[in-house]
């Protein structure tokens, strides 16, 4: 229980560093390139973001979910296969995209993406090991030198080629230094002689991961659907508009993933707690700690963002602002996600994501015509909400989340769930 608090911790304090250093860079990049060629950077952003979790192939929840070491060192070399199959297919599919993107070079560099995936299993080691104090040293040194160097940059007159590559660049660093420390110390090449023991281990990776790949693919092209449709609507300088405001929030917007990545692995290998319970107060304190961040800055958007961003972003203001409100749904949707996992419901959560792409590709293209970014910001909150409360009680196999939310919505409005935080991560 001590390392699980230290773990969240440790995390916490990492996104606080990763935040303020990411806020600051993009604040001088963005000030720097200007609406279109940040609309230009930002949607290189989202391609990068699409292929990194296209690559993942649904492994880190799946590599999370395992309760010893034992059973991490069968796994591993069979989910290293796995994982440089896929790598060498989309950097195919990577390759003929940038081939169809003509004379933007910058695209390139997307590459890096498709070359950091195999040894992103070395963070998964970590992250399943709550060995998360490490890995935040790690990511904080990463995050901190490619933030002056974006700085530095910008101050040299640098063009969008390189630019972008100072983004493209933090996985593939961080992964090579994972692969140097576990390699150094740990030997996890296990290998498997009996080829039905391995067949039956790749097919248990496959069908775990499969379902969640395809689920988290929909979630991520949902989250940036937005961005891809205003694109084809709308301008490159609205998608600029946009992205100026989604920057802000984006470091807050990754705080679900970590806390599952943390959480995950503790709930799996702790018989003792009522689960169910466990996770309507995780809900609870999801929604609780949300609505906190979002609401003051909501009122502080008019002020922050023209001082943050310049003048050219003032358009940015309510789209800041529907984004915030939108962020408690968000969160929980992602959070929510460790209920599939736990179950092993993962090809539930294809229908629930499926959903919510579904009605963020309709509500996107009625909206961007009409009101143009606020219209996709707008789209954000209300798929999410869908997400988060409503498509859940179409199945009886995931109506049982969808209730737990529910519950974690009362909870929050009731005295004892202040001091029923602790639960959290201390034992009765």
């Amino acid at each position: 229980m001590k390392k699980l608090t230290s773990n969240i911790a440790f995390l916490m304090s990492e996104k606080v560093i990763v935040l303020l250093i990411g806020l600051l860079s993009n604040v001088v990049v963005i000030r720097y390139l200007g609406v279109e060629d940040f609309g230009k950077l930002a949607l290189f952003q989202v391609y990068y973001a699409l292929i990194v979790s296209i690559t993942e192939f649904g492994l880190r929840r799946v590599y999370s979910s395992l309760q010893s070491i034992k059973r991490e060192k069968l796994v591993f070399l069979q989910t290293l296969k796995i994982k440089l199959v896929i790598s060498f297919i989309f950097s195919l599919v990577v390759i003929t995209f940038i081939g169809l993107r003509g004379d933007e070079t910058y695209y390139y560099w997307l590459l890096l993406a498709v070359l950091a995936s195999p040894l992103e299993l070395y963070v998964y080691h970590f992250e399943a090991n709550l060995k998360n104090d490490l890995l935040v040293k790690i990511r904080v040194t990463v995050a901190i030198a490619l933030a002056i160097l974006r700085i530095a940059l910008c101050l040299l007159k640098a063009d969008l080629y390189l630019i972008a590559i100072s983004f493209a660049l933090n996985n593939l660093i961080i992964n090579i230094i994972c692969c140097f420390l576990v390699t150094r110390r740990e030997k996890f090449l296990v290998k498997i002689k009996s080829n039905s023991a391995k067949k039956v281990i790749t097919k248990h990776i496959f069908e775990r991961s499969f379902f969640f790949w395809i689920s988290m693919v929909i979630v991520q092209v949902n989250m940036r659907t937005d961005q891809l449709m205003l694109s084809s609507i709308a301008t490159v300088a609205q998608v600029g508009i946009y992205a100026g405001a989604y920057k802000l929030i984006e470091q807050l917007m990754a705080v679900p993933s970590i806390l599952s990545s943390v959480f995950l692995p503790y709930i799996s290998k702790n018989k003792e707690i009522n689960k169910d319970e466990y996770l309507t107060k995780l809900y609870a304190f999801i929604l609780f700690t949300t609505l906190i961040i979002s609401i003051p800055a909501v009122l502080c958007a008019p002020y922050i963002i023209p001082l943050l961003l310049g003048k050219g972003f003032e358009a940015s203001v309510p789209v800041f602002q529907i984004l915030c409100l939108s962020f408690p749904f968000l969160a929980l949707a992602n959070i929510s996600g460790l209920y599939y996992s736990l179950n092993m419901l993962e090809k539930f959560a294809v229908f629930r994501n499926a959903c919510g792409l579904g009605s963020s590709l309709i509500l996107n293209y009625i909206f961007i015509k009409e009101l143009g970014t606020n219209g996709a910001a707008f789209s954000v909150m209300i798929s999410y909400f869908l997400i988060s409360f409503v498509y859940e009680f179409a199945l009886k196999q995931t109506r049982k989340n969808a209730v737990m939310k529910l519950k974690a919505l009362k909870l929050i409005f009731t005295p004892h769930f202040y001091s029923g935080l602790r639960s959290l991560v201390k034992p009765r």
